[in-house]
């Protein structure tokens, strides 16, 4: 985590989460993903899934109440104008999933040589052509991982 707009504290205190890219945006910028639920600076993404809330989970790492390596660190994000999103997802570019805390969360906390491609096991998980086009781009892994 070098070079980053993080501050010590909260560098300190999540030293060994996951870091991975979340887009071009804001690209020096991070948000946390997490499953601790919901806490002061934090918002619902989904069930079991909030981002957000460092100040208040800084203090919960310190009293052993979260596992840092349970925290997913996103650098940068995308971001469309109005319309373009759905203008791309009906041209086959994007594929809206629904998909589970713990498949998510599960890749916060993998190690290094356990994380599988998220991207790739969720088309798996979507079934039929999803899978195909999972297959057909088997072996590129995560790439977007940050040092």
């Amino acid at each position: 985590m070098q070079n980053t707009t993080l501050d010590l504290s909260l560098k300190l205190a999540f030293s060994k989460s996951p870091v991975t890219y979340g887009g071009p945006v804001n690209a020096d910028q991070f948000s946390i993903l997490h499953g601790f639920g919901e806490v002061d600076g934090s918002r619902k993404l989904a069930p079991g899934i909030f981002v957000g809330g460092s100040e208040v989970l800084i203090d919960e790492v310190r009293m052993n109440r979260l596992d840092p390596s349970d925290a997913l660190f996103v650098k940068g994000h995308a971001a469309w104008v109005a319309g373009q999103l759905t203008r791309e997802i009906s041209k086959g570019v994007w594929y809206p999933a629904s998909v589970s805390s713990d498949l998510v969360l599960r890749y916060a906390s993998a190690s290094t040589d356990e994380q599988s491609d998220l991207w790739s096991e969720i088309m798996h998980c979507m079934g039929d052509e999803f899978s195909t086009i999972a297959q057909a781009n088997a072996g590129r892994g995560d790439h977007r991982m940050m040092p």
